[in-house]
């Protein structure tokens, strides 16, 4: 390449960046980016000229009614499919990893289509395939997740919630609940979604409780959108708080302090991670026991956490939920003992 072309290479490659990060706000005039690249305007026009047709990057320009004689420099270009972020090959990875964790959720419905089109879209006009071997990590990443018997279905029911809880308008939902395995129809006023573990949640009002109720999304076996039955989102409510205390997604109000005593072969384990806002460590024993405190409700959801712990967590207080893991423990035994 001569030294002609590696300049007007590079000024190429600084009017693409100008494009891309002027974009989001309107766009970049001919002034401006002949400035930057110490060009005439002319030469800019070339340059679009080249962007677009050859290297198939669409823009989006001024009016063509706006002459260069008539202020046309101060008209605003733009790239027409959104903009191309301005990351590193190491930062798009980690957004592309992102995605792929996302496999067999209910956002698996959409990853894909996101992944090849940050793939093409970013890729293709920022990096070589050489410096960007995406396929061969995907090949040397393996992801150990649960992953949903139907994401696509799921996933078509989610994105019916998304637009209900923007657009505030009531759904009817067919929904299974596990506690008496039976389907039960329910009109519902959609208030937030609350993922755990890539679960999603629906928290909304319930026309037949007259209550706040959280629906597990997957589910949810049919939906029925009731697009012209808005509703009123109440202003006093927030998701945030409404689950402040909540161990897992279910708030039943009654907020308790736990104290747990944790064996020193997984205090450390324990000791790198926060499990809930209130966690509190309390003490650090000689031997490496750790005792840890918590405020929590949702008692039900911290009792199967601690179950899973098996003899490595000892529940200190309170009195009663020391005699629920007993009972707990006793029904598990009961099963091998037959």
């Amino acid at each position: 390449m001569s030294k002609s072309d590696s300049t007007k290479a590079l000024r190429i490659a600084k009017v693409i960046a100008l494009l891309n990060k002027r974009s989001p706000y309107g766009g970049v005039t001919l002034s401006e980016m002949a400035k930057a690249c110490a060009v005439t305007t002319k030469s800019i026009l070339r340059y679009l000229e080249q962007i677009e047709n050859e290297m198939g990057i669409p823009l989006i320009r001024p009016e063509k009614s706006t002459s260069v004689n008539k202020g046309v420099n101060k008209g605003l270009y733009r790239l027409d499919a959104g903009y191309l972020p301005s990351i590193s090959p190491e930062k798009a990875l980690i957004i592309l990893l992102s995605l792929l964790q996302q496999k067999g959720s209910a956002l698996a419905g959409h990853t894909n289509e996101i992944k090849d089109a940050l793939v093409s879209t970013l890729f293709k006009y920022k990096y070589s395939p050489q410096s960007l071997p995406v396929e061969q990590l995907q090949e040397r990443i393996y992801l150990v997740e649960e992953q949903l018997a139907e994401p696509a279905r799921v996933s078509e029911i989610f994105d019916k919630l998304v637009q209900a809880l923007r657009d505030c308008y009531r759904v009817k939902i067919w929904y299974f609940a596990a506690h008496s395995r039976q389907n039960t129809q329910r009109v519902v006023e959609p208030y937030g979604l609350i993922c755990k573990r890539h679960n999603w949640y629906l928290v909304a009002y319930c026309l037949t409780r007259k209550d706040l109720r959280v629906f597990r999304v997957d589910q949810i076996t049919d939906i029925f959108p009731y697009t012209s039955e808005h509703y009123e989102y109440p202003a006093d409510f927030s998701l945030k708080d409404f689950m402040a205390n909540s161990w897992g997604v279910i708030n039943d109000g009654e907020v308790c302090r736990v104290r747990l005593r944790f064996n020193p072969a997984v205090a450390h384990r324990v000791k790198k991670l926060i499990y809930h806002p209130s966690q509190v460590i309390e003490a650090e024993l000689i031997n490496g026991t750790v005792v840890i405190s918590f405020e929590v409700c949702g008692i039900a959801e911290l009792t199967t956490w601690i179950m899973q712990w098996g003899n490595m967590v000892e529940v200190l207080e309170p009195d009663w939920l020391k005699a629920n893991i007993c009972e707990y423990a006793m029904r598990v035994l009961a099963i091998y003992e037959k």
